[in-house]
This record gives structure tokens, sequence and C-alpha cells, in this order.
């Protein structure tokens, strides 16, 4: 009787994980989008910028594309821009803005895309503000480096550190979203790239 009741549980929980994988690719495939005439026609000043290294321009621009796809249906919810700074490095921008939830999840894509094998090293950077999600008194206001943990196994996290090195691990699950570390993760340091001295260099934007 045993036996039969953990074999349906068994059953059961694969079903519902095909289920979810299934949904999610459906999602990823999905190329409905808002008329254009919903596309902001104004750019607006911030400084989301994420370094993407170790990736081929075809495949990061495929990620971006599916990232779009599973969050764009109804909204312009993030409108990314893709920097060639080398063969295998490019910057990631927002011209247009995102919220600060949205470019943590963009962040965790491009670690673990849908359906592309790479080895990507990520890294990211913000000034944070009061009003954002998953933001703390000790984190507000300040600049800040976000990045995906070598050890981290649970695949649904980022982390991120702000200027005066105080470290979080931000989970994508309710309840943990804005976790405080009482170990550094990984020290603070500055971009090594300026949104500003992008200019001139080749670029696609993604919607």
């Amino acid at each position: 009787m045993k036996i039969l009741l953990v074999s349906a549980i068994i059953v059961a929980i694969a079903f519902v994980l095909k289920a979810c994988i299934n949904t999610t690719s459906q999602s990823a495939q999905n190329t409905i989008r808002p008329q254009d005439e919903e596309l902001p026609k104004v750019q607006k000043e911030n400084d989301k910028l994420i370094l993407v290294n170790n990736v081929q321009q075809n495949d990061i621009e495929n990620a971006l594309t599916t990232f779009c796809n599973m969050y764009n249906k109804d909204s312009f919810v993030a409108l990314p821009r893709v920097v060639t700074i080398s063969s295998n490095s490019f910057v990631v921008t927002f011209p247009y803005d995102t919220d600060f939830v949205t470019f943590c999840y963009v962040i965790n894509f491009l670690k673990y895309p849908v359906d592309i094998k790479w080895q990507s090293k990520v890294t990211a950077w913000v000034t944070t503000k009061a009003s954002d999600d998953w933001i703390t008194d000790k984190s507000k206001n300040k600049k800040v480096m976000l990045f995906l943990a070598e050890d981290d196994n649970e695949y649904d996290n980022v982390f991120m550190t702000t200027e005066d090195n105080i470290s979080y691990k931000l989970g994508f699950a309710a309840g943990k979203e804005k976790q405080l570390l009482s170990i550094l993760k990984e020290p603070y340091r500055a971009p090594s790239i300026q949104i500003k001295n992008l200019e001139g260099l080749p670029f696609k934007d993604i919607k």
C-alpha cells in the first residue's frame, strides 16, 4: 500500500514538473507583442548595466528575445539593448528603463536562459532607489553590484553587494526576496564600463 502511495506521489510530481516545463517552453516561444504604438518614445536616463562575458552574439540576442517573449506579451516590461564590446563580450542596457525586479530577472536569465547551453559570466550594476521592490533601508540609494554566485545551486536567485559591502541574496520565491547575508559573498567593485562610453559601438535593440 505504501509503495503504491509513494509511486502515485512520484507520478503526480513528475506530471506537475512536466506541465511547468511545457508552460515555460510555450511562453518562451510566444512572439505576441502589444502594438508598436505602445512602444515608449522617449528614453529614460538610468544606470542599469549588465556585463555578459563568454557568450556569442547570436546566443545573447536569442536569450533576450526569449526573455521578451515571456515578459512583453501584454506590455513592454523590458526593452533591452545589446551593445557589442568584443566577439564574446556584451553590455546590456535599458534605454527606456525597467523596474528593479525585472532587472534582476534579466540578470538571472542571462545566466540560465531557456534552451541555450553556455557558461556565461554575468555581472550587473545599478543605483537603487528607496521605492524599488526588494530594497531595504540598508541598500536604498546606493550603488550596487548584482551577480550569480558560483556555489548557488537554487538557480532562482541574484546576489547583491552594496558599495559599502553589505551583502544580500535576492530570491525569486515569495518570502526570500531580500535576505541579508552575514558573510560577504563577493566584494563590491565598480563597473569597468560606463554607459556614457558605449556611444558609437554597435548595438541591437530587442523587444
